[in-house]
């Protein structure tokens, strides 16, 4: 049983510090030093709106939104000058939900919980 919470706390540890890197948000291709990040929403669980960071070099981007069932729900084009981006979710049924962004020939995908 020790060995198991050992086990478990030290996971623990180690997922935080990893998410703590900013540089770790997102995916980088060394090769042609191309960056994608995308940031976890907040608040999430979201209430009417929630914010998402992100960051690409292109020019432009997609952010896709996705249900559980991988049905797409909103899709948005958004552009480099573009850092911040305001989701009104306040249609969205209560559950989770995935978004993505695609840039620069990478997709990044992250969680996001929708309540009322």
């Amino acid at each position: 049983m020790r060995l198991k919470l050992l086990f478990f706390f030290l996971l623990s540890v180690s997922i935080l510090s990893v998410d703590a890197k900013t540089p770790n948000l997102g995916t980088g291709d060394g090769a042609t030093g191309s960056v994608v990040v995308l940031g976890q929403n907040y608040p999430n669980p979201a209430k009417g709106k929630t914010v998402i960071l992100v960051e690409f070099s292109s020019s432009e981007a997609v952010l896709s939104i996705y249900n559980v069932l991988g049905k797409l729900v909103e899709q948005h084009f958004i552009s480099n000058d573009q850092k911040r981006i305001i989701l009104d979710v306040s249609e969205y049924k209560e559950g989770i939900y995935l978004y993505s962004i695609e840039a620069d020939g990478q997709k990044v995908t992250k969680r996001m919980t929708v309540s009322k």
